[in-house]
């Protein structure tokens, strides 16, 4: 992994690394606090560079690949100053924070420059017990019925059923704000939970359906059994599947929107129910009780698992509930007119605020103000 360390860390302060690269590259980070150092260090002297254009004119392969030869060597003053001496222009600028003493460091980043990612995701156990999946690479848990939690190469989650007891235990996944998870139920049953998400499962499946519960957002590839449907419970709604792909969007205050890509499900809540087919949707408006039905891409709805957000005649308003869930922000906006502002496009997940805004700014004829956690949005 070491030799691909400088290449992650170039596509990250690009906003172009994988959702996969950057799972890798945020496990490296989190070995040891060289690693965090050296990682930190990098994006001050990335983002230094660009602020005066430096990054335009230089040879990045090069300096990458010095990069690369001195993480080899797990130096990191001299990683630094290598790095420093790229340039004898960036030097000038921004050598004398490189070479203070950390403890001297201060290392506060605004949040429009925060890349969001990296937020620690939290397994809380039958027992009590909560783990936090982010620190833990080499995850090795034994349930009380028998179930062993592992991670697999991609640090995702991964339940096996060993010696089962009469009966199963439940389990919570919370994912906060800024972060991200996926998981293998012990049917097969792949999850992934996108930002401030809530997902309550059993450690294994033993009665005649197999129901979980969700509170946010989730894509879920369901492994077929045809003799044990399985129900996702939320917000009010149930979805039943056999075997599936769907997304499933249900945060707290917002209508339950079921997407899907594949097979077939049946959303229902107390009074109706509607079955879906492939690029059908299903919006669930729980004051109203009732179900809407229509007819979508489905791939923009799990455009977040790629690492892209999509949005399709978007407003404003909607666009900063997804952005908010993600950066950690309050958007605020001056008028109705400009919440209802529309955007048909795609930004990157791994870049900071700064460059998303940007974005919306050059294509909706908006301004946005930050000031602390809070994005005013004004008209130009």
């Amino acid at each position: 992994m070491q030799e691909n360390i400088h290449q992650w860390i170039a596509d990250y302060t690009e906003g172009s690394i994988s959702r996969e690269d950057f799972k890798r590259l945020e496990a490296w980070i989190g070995q040891t606090s060289e690693n965090k150092a050296i990682f930190e260090d990098s994006l001050r002297v990335y983002r230094e560079a660009h602020g005066i254009g430096f990054m335009d004119r230089m040879d990045r392969e090069r300096s990458w690949k010095v990069l690369e030869r001195k993480l080899k060597r797990r130096d990191r003053v001299r990683m630094i100053r290598v790095m420093a001496a790229a340039s004898v222009l960036l030097a000038v600028m921004i050598g004398t924070w490189l070479f203070l003493p950390v403890k001297q460091r201060t290392m506060v980043i605004p949040v429009a420059e925060v890349i969001p990612g990296n937020a620690s995701v939290i397994l809380h156990m039958a027992d009590g017990k909560s783990v936090n999946l982010k620190n833990e690479e080499a995850l090795g848990l034994v349930e009380k019925d028998g179930t062993e939690i592992t991670k697999d190469t991609a640090s995702a989650l991964v339940y096996h059923v060993n010696e089962k007891v009469a009966k199963s235990v439940l389990h919570t996944v919370e994912v906060p704000v800024g972060g991200e998870f996926d998981l293998t139920l012990a049917d097969g049953t792949r999850v992934w939970l996108n930002s401030d998400t809530k997902f309550r499962f059993p450690t294994y499946f033993s009665g005649e359906t197999r129901e979980v519960y969700v509170e946010g957002e989730a894509y879920f590839v369901v492994s077929k059994d045809a003799e044990h449907p399985f129900i996702v419970h939320t917000g009010g709604a149930r979805v039943k599947v056999l075997g599936t792909e769907f997304n499933l969007c249900a945060y707290p205050e917002e209508r339950v929107v079921t997407t899907l890509a594949k097979g077939k499900v049946e959303v229902a809540d107390g009074t109706c129910k509607v079955c879906l087919q492939p690029g059908e949707q299903a919006v669930y408006n729980k004051s109203v009780n009732n179900i809407e039905v229509r007819k979508v891409d489905a791939a923009l709805y799990s455009s977040w698992l790629k690492g892209v957000f999509e949005f399709e005649n978007m407003s404003l308003r909607e666009i900063g509930k997804q952005l908010s869930r993600w950066y950690g922000v309050i958007f605020e906006f001056d008028d109705v007119g400009t919440g209802d502002r529309r955007f048909t496009g795609g930004i990157k997940k791994y870049i900071p605020l700064y460059q998303s805004l940007d974005i919306l700014e050059k294509t909706t004829n908006v301004m946005f103000r930050i000031k602390d956690n809070v994005i005013q949005v004004q008209s130009k």
